[in-house]
C-alpha cells in the first residue's frame, strides 16, 4: 500500500479533516493534501509526529514490513515462549502486545499472538485466575485479524473462534456477525492435492496432508459428540448420553489419539452427573497420562508427521515437554474451576491433587 494511501486511510478512520491533520502538524493543508495525491511525501523531520497523531508506527506508515514471511513469525514464537519460560506469562502478554503493536496490520502474527497468549495463560494456570484481566486483550487482536487484509483462512479461523468464545458468552449478536463473515462453502483442497501428489509419486507429501486431514476431522468429530452428549444430558436421558460418550473414548481409542484423548467425554459427563467415584476415577487417569512418556510416533495413522523429526526433536519428546507445561494450568482448574467444585474438600480428590502439585 502506497504512503498516501496509508496517511489518507487512517486520517479518515479518525474522523480528521485535511485542515484538522494541517493544524496539528503545524504544516498547510495544501501540503496535506499533496501528501495523501502522493505528489509529495513528508519531511523527515515531521514523520514521529505524523505517525502518532495517525496512531500507528513510522513501520507502517511507510510500508516497511507490513507483511511478515512465516518463517519471521515462527521466530517471533520462539521469542515469546522464551521469555515465558525465562520471566513468567505476564512478561510475555508484554512482549505479544509490544510485537502486535510494531506490526498493527499482520493479520497472520496478531492471531499467532492471540492464540499464544492464550495457550500460555491456560498452561500456567492464569487463564482459571486473571481470565477477565487477559480475555478482552485476546479478543480484541481476534477482531483485528477479522478485519486485516491478507490471509483469508487466518481471518476465517479468528471469526470461527469469535464466533465460539461469543456463544459462551451469550453475546449472540457478536456471534452471529462472526458466522456471517464466514464463507458459505470453503471446500478442503487437501484431498485432492493429496491425489494429484499421490499420482506424481510422492507418497510422502501425500501422506502428511491426509493425517493431517485425519487429525482435523477427528478433532470436529470429537467437538459434535460433545455437543450431542450435552444435548442428551440435558434432556435427561442418561443412557443417550453415556453411549454418546462412550462412542468418543472407543473412536479416540481406535485412531490412536493423543494422551487422554479417549477421556475427554467420559470425565466431562461424569462432572456433570457430580459422580464424585467416577469423576475422580477419570482424574487419576488423566493425570497419570499426562506425567507419563506418549509414543504417538507409533502409531499407524500419524507416522508421516509423528513419526520423524518434529521442531528438532523426536514428536514423544516435544509432547512430553508440551505434557508437562499443560499440568500447571489443569492442575490450576481442577483446584479452582466450577465444574470440579462440588469435589473440592473431597479427601481422595484433594490428595490426588497434592501428589502431582509439585
Amino acid at each position: 500500500m502506497p504512503v498516501s494511501e496509508v496517511i489518507r486511510r487512517k486520517r479518515k478512520e479518525l474522523g480528521l479533516t485535511q485542515e484538522q491533520m494541517a493544524q496539528r502538524l503545524g504544516v498547510s493543508a495544501p501540503a496535506v493534501n499533496k501528501w495523501e495525491r502522493g505528489s509529495s511525501y513528508p519531511d523527515i523531520t515531521i514523520l514521529p509526529a505524523l505517525a502518532r497523531l495517525l496512531n500507528t508506527d513510522i513501520n507502517t506508515l511507510l510500508c516497511f514490513q507490513e507483511e511478515l514471511s512465516d518463517e519471521e513469525i515462527a521466530q517471533i514464537c520462539n521469542e515469546i515462549a522464551k521469555i515465558m519460560e525465562e520471566k513468567g506469562p505476564e512478561a510475555a502478554v508484554d512482549a505479544a502486545e509490544q510485537k502486535v503493536r510494531e506490526y498493527p496490520n499482520c493479520g497472520k502474527l496478531i492471531h499467532m499472538m492471540a492464540s499464544m497468549v492464550q495457550g500460555l495463560m491456560m498452561m500456567s494456570g492464569g487463564w482459571s485466575t486473571d481470565r477477565e484481566k487477559y480475555e478482552e486483550k485476546i479478543y480484541s487482536w481476534y477482531e483485528r485479524v477479522t478485519e486485516c487484509s491478507g490471509d483469508e483462512q487466518v481471518k476465517n479461523a479468528a471469526a470461527y473462534m469469535l464466533a465460539s468464545e461469543y456463544i459462551k458468552k451469550k453475546e449472540y449478536e457478536k456471534a452471529r456477525k462472526m458466522i456471517d463473515s464466514l464463507p458459505k462453502q470453503q471446500a478442503d483442497k487437501r484431498i485432492l492435492n493429496a491425489r494429484l501428489l499421490l499420482v506424481q509419486e510422492k507418497h510422502d507429501e501425500a501422506a502428511v496432508l491426509l493425517e493431517r486431514k485425519l487429525t482435523d476431522v477427528l478433532n470436529d468429530l470429537s467437538i459434535v459428540l460433545s455437543m450431542l452428549m450435552n444435548i442428551a444430558f440435558e434432556e435427561g436421558d442418561m443412557k443417550r448420553a453415556e453411549k454418546i460418550a462412550s462412542a468418543g473414548e472407543q473412536t479416540a481409542l481406535l485412531y490412536d489419539q493423543w494422551g487422554y484423548s479417549p477421556l475427554l467425554l467420559p470425565m466431562d459427563l461424569a462432572l456433570k452427573e457430580k459422580d464424585v467415584e467416577k469423576s475422580i476415577g477419570y482424574i487419576r487417569e488423566t493425570l497419570r497420562m499426562l506425567t507419563e512418556r506418549q509414543h504417538m510416533s507409533e502409531s499407524a495413522f500419524y507416522w508421516h508427521i509423528y513419526g520423524k523429526e518434529t521442531f528438532g526433536r523426536k514428536y514423544d519428546e516435544a509432547m512430553e515437554t508440551y505434557a508437562e507445561k499443560i499440568l500447571p494450568g489443569l492442575l490450576a482448574e481442577m483446584k479452582t474451576g466450577k465444574d470440579y467444585a462440588f469435589l473440592q474438600g473431597n479427601e481422595e480428590f484433594e490428595e490426588l491433587i497434592r501428589a502431582y502439585d509439585k
